[in-house]
């Protein structure tokens, strides 16, 4: 079964799923890799529980309005982590699959795999010849 999303749910869903990897001085966090949009995409094709997201983002709406007197669109992002931190407690499914996804999107872009050091796949390897050694940051290019 598929749904479409709102554009407005569409922008809270983005915010939540910044939330859960946001920027920092590395990169742009969740938004690097797009994971709102590609989420959201994924629940309007049906690919994805799009009941579980829909609960998840009524909900994150509800909070907003309830603890800071605003739609979602107008939190920073301190306030952004507060209601994901309430979300965990009243919707596990939604904060668990968020997570999920968002972390799955984020650590499958070789791009960031670069950024935090991850040499990459070893299946083409047989494995990583030096698991049993102390790992250490690659040297990323142009450093």
């Amino acid at each position: 079964m598929s749904f479409t999303l709102t554009n407005e749910q569409i922008e809270i869903l983005t915010l939540l799923a910044n939330g859960v990897i946001p920027a920092d001085e590395t990169d742009l966090g969740a938004a690097e890799v797009q994971a709102g949009p590609v989420i959201a995409s994924r629940i309007n094709n049906g690919s994805i529980h799009s009941h579980v997201y829909l609960q998840g983002i009524e909900a994150a709406s509800d909070l907003a309005q309830d603890l800071y007197g605003c739609t979602p669109n107008l939190m920073n992002a301190e306030q952004i982590y507060e209601v994901l931190l309430e979300l965990r407690t009243l919707t596990p499914p939604f904060y668990k699959q968020l997570r999920l996804d968002v972390s799955a999107l984020y650590l499958s872009d070789p791009a960031v795999w670069e950024r935090i050091g991850f040499p990459g796949p070893s299946s083409d390897k047989g494995g990583y010849p030096d698991f049993d050694q102390p790992q250490h940051k690659l040297k990323t290019q142009g450093k």
